[in-house]
């Protein structure tokens, strides 16, 4: 060996100088056949589609598998180079902390990438039970990985692994009973998943909080209200609360009071009635086979007619669609028949001029009083015993 090798320069000799420059390049090397190699695999084995999207993914991987690479060369290659052996001890301690370090981050990158195939996979089908497993998967893998992580550097520190693991059996007890919300929130969380009161996308009313589900967690689920605020309520409370899931409903109920000018005539308010039934009928977004228009009663200022029926909706935009085509639909009615809805009004009658006594109308004798009730007694001729339509009707029943 030329005697130039064994000339030092800042404490080290220009032979190992270049040995831990070969390791340099090694490292280099390796990790440019390691990056290539991975990129060759995913060129055979996907489509130009899908490869744009893992090609994103293997760069999750870079710098892992780098820190990896570098480990493993220092923790091979250092020990021929002829250090002291402090130094070698050092150097060996530093490598297998990257070592444990690289494995802890290319762990959660492939995480990471396991659980983004995932979510383009649940995101191709129509149940969205997956959408709401795919954020807890992520958590529970993540949890392990770190776990495993924290143990292996803790052993590689000289840690006695086995006596720290029986040491936290020992203390569970204590912090489980410090962590009793956090537990039942948890187990509110198993239950939703099991139970299913809603999913992720559902619009529900959970505890005066309304809006839409976006998130489903072991500690607590995110509800995106319609005023684009978001509220995280502990899944503890929902299993304790009534959940009034929106987005089950198979129909939605409509009910509107409309209100009939009192000098309404009874036919008048007849075909508007059945006008109403017809608008139902021949409405798309209406349930059919059940429905209610019927003049309800007296108001206070209107003939009040009852409109009750069901809007077929999947979201709230189109039953709101649904309401005002059948709103504009009534409108036009009433304008075709003559019809004027009622607004709250007064009205002061005058009984007579000052000084002048009150008029009081004649109320006819009691024969004539008597004849008048009989006409709509059980054998008179003056009233309705049933609805007499003036059309077909266009009620609910069978045809």
């Amino acid at each position: 060996m030329p005697e130039w090798l064994s000339d030092t320069y800042v404490g080290v000799e220009v032979g190992q100088w270049i040995g831990l420059g070969v390791l340099v390049v090694v490292a280099a090397v390796t990790q440019l056949l390691v990056q290539q190699a991975v990129r060759l695999y995913l060129t055979s084995r996907f489509a130009a589609a899908d490869r744009d999207i893992w090609e994103r993914e293997r760069g999750r991987l870079r710098w892992g598998l780098t820190a990896l690479v570098a480990a493993i060369t220092a923790r091979l290659g250092f020990p021929a180079l002829g250090f002291h052996d402090t130094v070698e001890s050092i150097v060996g301690q530093a490598a297998s902390l990257l070592t444990a370090g690289a494995l802890l981050l290319l762990g959660l990158r492939a995480v990471d990438i396991f659980t983004d195939e995932l979510r383009r996979r649940a995101a191709k089908t129509e149940n969205r039970l997956d959408d709401q497993i795919v954020p807890l998967a992520a958590t529970i893998l993540k949890a392990a990985v770190v776990l495993f992580g924290v143990l292996l550097v803790l052993g590689n520190l000289g840690v006695n692994v086995t006596s720290l693991v029986a040491g936290l059996g020992l203390g569970g007890l204590a912090i489980a009973l410090a962590a009793q919300d956090s537990i039942r929130n948890l187990l509110g969380g198993v239950t939703i998943l099991a139970d299913r009161p809603f999913q992720v996308g559902d619009w529900v009313v959970v505890s005066g909080i309304e809006g839409t589900v976006e998130h489903v967690g072991f500690r607590s689920s995110r509800v995106r209200t319609f005023y684009n605020s978001v509220v995280t309520v502990p899944n503890a409370r929902i299993v304790d609360a009534h959940v009034d899931n929106m987005g089950l409903r198979r129909w939605r109920r409509y009910k509107a009071t409309l209100g009939l000018a009192y000098h309404t005539r009874p036919e008048q308010v007849q075909a508007f009635v059945e006008g109403v039934r017809a608008l139902i009928r021949s409405n798309p977004g209406t349930r059919k086979d059940y429905y209610i228009v019927e003049f309800h009663g007296f108001g206070a200022a209107s003939l009040d007619i009852m409109v009750y029926c069901f809007i077929d909706a999947s979201s709230w935009n189109e039953e709101l669609r649904t309401r005002h085509v059948l709103n504009l639909d009534i409108m036009r009615l009433a304008e075709d028949l003559g019809v004027e809805f009622a607004f709250p009004t007064q009205t002061l009658h005058v009984a007579s001029s000052p000084g002048q006594p009150p008029a009081i109308p004649e109320a006819g004798t009691t024969d004539e009083l008597r004849e008048i009730v009989e006409r709509y007694a059980p054998e008179g001729t003056a009233g309705q015993r049933v609805d007499a339509p003036i059309t077909a009707g266009y009620d609910n029943t069978p045809d």
